[in-house]
């Protein structure tokens, strides 16, 4: 039987790659009864965030802590989207006013009672999710590609794109598209603006 402090460093490993966290799913893959996560949270060693979601407090916080948090409620195969992964890229100077998280569809995870995830269901191939800091995020161009389609400022995207392009996230010809797609959204902004 492991002892208390192996438990403990087996717990901080995990929580260790997932910004602090640990869900009640990664005790299970553990061996460690769901009882030991809420004794320490009882003696203020960890900190429940949502149903099934612990941050351990001797984790320091960091900077992506709330992306990574977003995407373990969000469950399995859910990753960072839409302009909050611009955010996490640091493609362009969003600041987001949720987590937009995708998830598959027919996955629906609880409401967010805070309002500071949401989840969307999105067909996402396998290369469509890549990692920013051990955090599970959609590419730069599908990024993009969804800011567009959300009519998130022109002047954000150009950035993005311009950004995504010069660090090699995005090859010549998607970048050509995502140029294509803005200028085509912006002459439509223009046209249903003509004709009020």
């Amino acid at each position: 039987m492991a002892t208390p402090e192996k438990t403990y460093d087996r717990l901080v490993e995990r929580a260790g790659a997932q910004h602090g966290f640990v869900r009640t799913k990664d005790l299970d893959e553990l061996a460690i009864p769901q009882v030991y996560i809420r004794k320490l949270a009882a003696s203020g060693r960890a900190e429940n965030r949502a149903r099934g979601l612990y941050r351990l407090t001797a984790i320091p916080v960091t900077a992506n802590d709330e992306y990574h948090e977003a995407v373990l409620w969000a469950g399995n195969d859910a990753a960072v989207s839409g302009e909050a992964a611009l955010a996490l890229w640091d493609l362009a100077d969003v600041n987001p006013r949720h987590i937009e998280v995708a998830v598959p569809h027919g996955h629906r995870p609880r409401r967010d009672p805070k309002g500071r995830f949401k989840a969307l269901t999105a067909r996402l191939a396998p290369n469509d999710i890549d990692f920013v800091d051990q955090i599970p995020v959609v590419v730069a161009g599908v990024a993009i590609g969804q800011a567009i389609e959300r009519g998130l400022e022109g002047s954000l995207i150009g950035q993005a794109i311009t950004t995504a392009a010069t660090r090699g996230l995005l090859g010549q010809l998607p970048e050509a598209r995502l140029r294509v797609a803005l200028a085509d959204r912006n002459q439509r902004a223009h046209q249903v603006t003509k004709t009020r």
